[in-house]
């Protein structure tokens, strides 16, 4: 005759009529299992780290175009590359981006007030290395000035901005900006494209090219 008891979360069937020790050794048989099998169990730590790294790379292959934002705090000018844009409203003309709650850059440009964000063309590819990571040689760029703002000559858009908000958003700081004003040349420049942790070139729109406008929500 069998019966079956539990041991930790295993059930395991003993013969009841088996002698003491093969009882016994039946139940280190099921402990040991039960060892095993402890790292298979829920642990909130390593699920959250596999979850912020699975969601990254899936993130990852949305593909974006990349910026520049610009300010001038203190006398300084402070600048951060990103790819968080977003147009957010046509009346009014608003934008938001996001940057890390450490970001020093994030800080000056909120103490400031206003910024610039300047899209990138693919010829630009080391000025978003270089606002991205501040490491290396400065690459060679043209700042313009005018009325409290700083851009990026040569980008393929720029937008002048006041800060209209800003709001908490886990581990970063959504920055909302008012769009004061805006310019950028006839035609666009080749595109400067973010995509699983690379930048990549991309052709610009030929003149010819049927446009396709996307829907409202």
């Amino acid at each position: 005759m069998s019966k079956t008891c539990r041991i930790g979360f295993l059930p395991v069937s003993i013969d009841t009529d088996a002698t003491q020790p093969l009882r016994d050794k039946l139940r280190i048989i099921a402990a040991e299992r039960g060892r095993n099998l402890s790292s298979f169990r829920h642990n909130p730590v390593k699920d959250m780290e596999e979850q912020s790294r699975i969601y990254r790379r899936l993130f990852g292959r949305f593909a974006t175009g990349v910026a520049v934002v610009l300010a001038e705090d203190e006398g300084k000018t402070v600048g951060i590359t990103i790819n968080s844009l977003t147009s957010t409203s046509l009346d009014p003309l608003l934008l938001l981006f996001c940057v890390n709650n450490e970001s020093r850059s994030g800080r000056s440009i909120l103490s400031a007030g206003r910024f610039t964000v300047n899209i990138l063309g693919a010829h630009q590819e080391e000025i978003a290395r270089y606002f991205a990571n501040r490491t290396g040689l400065v690459p060679d760029f043209e700042l313009q000035r005018d009325g409290g703002y700083v851009w990026l000559a040569k980008s393929n858009g720029v937008f002048r901005c006041e800060v209209e908000a800003s709001h908490p958003g886990g581990d970063h700081r959504i920055i909302v900006g008012r769009v004061a004003g805006l310019h950028g040349p006839d035609e666009c420049e080749r595109l400067l494209i973010y995509h699983e942790g690379r930048y990549v070139h991309l052709p610009a729109r030929r003149a010819n090219d049927e446009l396709m406008e996307i829907p409202q929500p």
